[in-house]
């Protein structure tokens, strides 16, 4: 009987030592498929972490839910076992979008003396800052002029809606940065007052924008385009978007978030490459703008947007930092950046109308124009101008 028992006892030897080294097994593996936590200040900060902090646009028909939280995640969720929708041949028109677009093959040659401007005045290889005004936005065009120069940007060109601004820029000093827009680009009577947001003449100067952004991306330009409202706050901020657009090949355009919604952009502050998605992006912009009555530009820029892909892995749509980028409804209304103690690079004094914009900037030490200044040269253009309307005028030529 002993044989037996001894048998048995190195069975249940066996048994248990399987036993062990089972579980051992199972709990490694299941340990490995665990992210390891540690504290984020014993970490390292990747090489690619600006890459990896882009925000893929997640457009207005991509609801997740119905969070009224603004700091609710809206990004795009993807979590089906299906692989990834390819991205839209470039020249195939499988964009999704509703509306009969043509994209244009090219335009025509634009004029000597402003093709001139745009190579005397591109920042960084081919990028060109720019904005769009009229007569009645001198004072920001010029607050705006100040703050590039505050932070060590010397390039820029505005193109100017009327020929008000044009003259009132070259009596200021700044004839090679101003143009103004060749009639073949721009087919709207463009008004020289000051316009709010929701007025009809705002629309069409709002219009202008995107026609004159196109327009350079056919000549392989790529646009930074800045409404004038906004001040510029550090050096290099232009460099540092650049770079945020170069570590992701599938980048494209980089917009300013509109308000604390990822679900919509802001069409003021953006930098877009000369790529045919972002051709085909404006020109489906102008077809909606043109053929939908009371829709802004920006309402037709983001409809655009929501028929292209967003997958965060694929878009080549991204959102800045809003504490970084900051827009008037999230620096005035809702105090992100100081409250997070962020240095933003930009302030858009946007979710202010007329005179608050102006208000705002002065309280916050941020309004840099010598208004003494101003005036003498609305003074100076003021008098020519009115000679040269006398001139033209039939009964007061001499």
């Amino acid at each position: 009987m002993a044989i037996p028992e001894r048998s048995a006892r190195r069975a249940v030897v066996v048994v248990l030592a399987i036993t062990i080294a089972t579980t051992l097994i199972y709990m490694t593996v299941l340990a490995a498929s665990k992210p390891t936590w540690v504290p984020a200040s014993s970490q390292t900060v990747p090489a690619g972490y600006l890459h990896e902090q882009q925000h893929a646009f997640n457009a207005t028909d991509n609801i997740i839910n119905n969070s009224t939280d603004p700091w609710e995640c809206t990004c795009y969720s993807y979590d089906s076992d299906e692989p990834l929708a390819e991205k839209p041949d470039s020249k195939a028109d499988a964009g999704g979008a509703k509306d009969p677009i043509i994209v244009p093959e090219s335009f025509g040659d634009p004029p000597a003396e402003l093709m001139s401007k745009i190579n005397k005045n591109f920042v960084e290889g081919r990028v060109l800052l720019i904005a769009t005004a009229n007569y009645g936005m001198r004072d920001y065009t010029y607050n705006w002029i100040e703050s590039l120069k505050k932070t060590g940007v010397d390039k820029f060109l505005v193109f100017c809606l009327d020929d008000k601004l044009y003259k009132h820029m070259v009596n200021a000093g700044y004839e090679e940065n101003a143009a103004t827009i060749p009639a073949s680009w721009l087919d709207l009577d463009v008004a020289a007052g000051f316009e709010d947001y929701f007025s009809p003449k705002y629309r069409i100067i709002t219009h202008a924008k995107t026609l004159v952004v196109q327009r350079l991306l056919y000549l392989d330009v790529t646009v930074f385009f800045s409404d004038v409202d906004i001040v510029f706050l550090r050096p290099r901020m232009i460099e540092f978007v650049k770079t945020y657009m170069d570590i992701r090949p599938e980048t494209h355009v980089i917009f300013q978030q509109e308000g604390l919604d990822t679900r919509q952009v802001n069409s003021g502050f953006y930098l877009i490459k000369p790529e045919y998605d972002m051709k085909r992006m404006l020109a489906q912009t102008i077809y909606l703008q043109d053929s939908t009555e009371g829709l802004t530009q920006q309402g037709a820029m983001n409809r655009a947007l929501d028929d292209m892909v967003k997958d965060i892995r694929s878009s080549s749509v991204v959102l800045l930092d809003v504490m970084f980028f900051p827009n008037g409804f999230a620096y005035f209304d809702n105090n992100l950046s100081k409250s997070r103690g962020v240095e933003p690079y930009i302030l858009h004094a946007n979710f202010r109308v007329a005179g608050d914009k102006k208000k705002e900037l002065v309280n916050l030490g941020m309004w840099y124009l010598d208004e003494k200044w101003l005036k003498k040269v609305d003074a100076q253009v003021e008098q020519s101008w009115q000679e040269q309307v006398d001139t033209i005028t039939p009964g007061n030529s001499s």
